[in-house]
């Protein structure tokens, strides 16, 4: 992959990071009408997180795509833990679960897709 393109899919990884972090950390009063299922919403963006990440450090090792797979996950569990501390928000194990489906789906999409990314 050539400099520029990587480029722009490391700044796509950035842009959902901070998309995912400003998301799941505003108050619930500042809530965005989303007219989909919530955990429609985790799914799909830690699909395209983990999706993203894997299509930026594509040629490390299994080992190196594994420690990201549980980083990610880990990060999807750190938000949900600092829900708990927003007001209005709360922790939800439904949205984690959602989250973590969503990392497993992106690293599948990953595998399929990997010849065409």
């Amino acid at each position: 992959m050539n400099k520029i393109r990587q480029s722009w899919w490391l700044l796509s990884l950035i842009c959902v990071w901070i998309g995912i972090t400003y998301l799941s950390l505003k108050s619930a009063s500042h809530a965005t009408p989303i007219r989909i299922n919530d955990k429609l919403g985790h799914f799909i963006a830690y699909s395209v997180f983990s999706l993203i990440a894997l299509i930026v450090w594509r040629l490390k090792s299994y080992r190196f795509k594994t420690i990201l797979g549980l980083v990610l996950v880990s990060y999807g569990l750190l938000m949900e833990l600092l829900q708990g501390y927003v007001p209005g928000r709360e922790v939800s194990g439904y949205d984690l679960l959602a989250n973590s489906i969503g990392v497993g789906i992106g690293f599948l999409l990953f595998s399929r897709l990997r010849k065409y990314l």
